[in-house]
């Protein structure tokens, strides 16, 4: 999370009397708020509904939800990755049409994984190029 929103209580953000390796959690019903100083004057804030405890990996001395987030990020960093390269987003001042347009996005890279992920099953086809796809897609329609 970013740190400059106001929801997040004074005790997680950074300051100068947290130790280093130092972590603080937060719980609700559903979610946790754990904040972590790997360096002086720095923290990381993470907010998540999928852990609902306070354990720390004994190796590393971190939360186990940065591991689990550090784990799980690159599918996301490569879902941008691929949404960037060939995007349908236009600049528009309604955020229902930029979102429209980011869900379109989406579901081309994933009937893109779909499709390669028939071809090696089947291996009948030549892989084709994401340009080529989201060419072919847009024939479709």
């Amino acid at each position: 999370m970013k740190q400059n929103k106001r929801e997040i209580p004074q005790e997680f953000k950074p300051a100068r009397h947290r130790d280093e390796n130092l972590s603080i959690f937060g719980f609700t019903k559903d979610l946790t708020l754990a904040s972590y100083v790997p360096k002086k004057n720095k923290s990381v804030v993470l907010l998540s509904s999928l852990n609902h405890d306070s354990a720390i990996c004994s190796d590393s001395r971190k939360p186990e939800i940065t591991d689990f987030c550090d784990k799980t990020k690159h599918a996301v960093d490569m879902l941008d990755q691929m949404c960037a390269r060939y995007i349908v987003q236009r600049a528009t001042r309604r955020w229902t049409m930029a979102m429209f347009c980011g869900m379109v996005n989406i579901a081309a890279v994933n009937a893109l994984v779909i499709y390669a992920h028939n071809v090696r099953k089947n291996q009948t086809e030549k892989m084709i190029k994401r340009k080529d796809f989201c060419s072919e897609l847009h024939m479709i329609w």
